[in-house]
């Protein structure tokens, strides 16, 4: 007899775990757009949150809208909107596709470019750096170290996780192992 493990249930301590990991994220992650936000307004950048998102997309080289709207989770004609707006702040423009007219790849002008790279990624004064340094230095590697694990072991989060470090580390070894191997070894410079 064949035992289909996708019908056996986990233990219940994993699934009480995983779901205080997702009220976690959810808190750091409302915290983390409300430091930005701020973070936007006191550079006087005249973005939001998204528009912010859309600009540090097209930064590392997207240009679908389409695929921009996956990656932030935001819906489709949400992001028509914003890219609007952004056209009209002279930040972006849409493109030509010469092969499919359908297709308007989004472009980053200079403007957009040069305020993407003025704002500051993060500073001290934001909550997430504050609690960071709350914790040891050794506590806060490891804590590093055990999330990118934890999103190195999501299915779909190479498609997600744009820009980052470990985005290298994939495309130079596909296997999981060499992937946190390399992850610890970025962790702990």
């Amino acid at each position: 007899m064949r035992i289909d493990r996708r019908h056996i249930p986990e233990p219940p301590d994993t699934i009480a775990i995983a779901d205080q990991i997702r009220a976690l994220c959810s808190v750091i992650t409302k915290i983390a757009r409300s430091d930005l936000e701020l973070r936007l307004k006191n550079h006087n950048s005249g973005i939001n949150a998204i528009e912010h998102g859309v600009l540090r997309h097209l930064s590392h080289g997207v240009t679908s809208m389409a695929e921009i709207s996956r990656l932030m989770g935001v819906a489709p004609s949400t992001l028509v909107y914003v890219v609007d707006g952004l056209t009209k702040k002279k930040l972006v423009r849409r493109g030509r596709d010469t092969k499919d007219r359908r297709r308007e790849p989004l472009l980053l002008e200079k403007k957009g470019s040069a305020l993407f790279a003025s704002i500051p990624r993060m500073d001290a004064s934001s909550n997430l750096a504050s609690s960071l340094e709350n914790m040891t230095e050794p506590r806060r590697r490891e804590l590093l170290i055990l999330l990118n694990e934890l999103v190195a072991g999501l299915a779909g989060s190479e498609r997600l996780y744009l820009g980052s470090e470990m985005d290298r580390d994939k495309e130079s070894s596909t296997d999981p192992g060499k992937r946190r191997a390399a992850l610890t070894r970025k962790t702990r410079r």
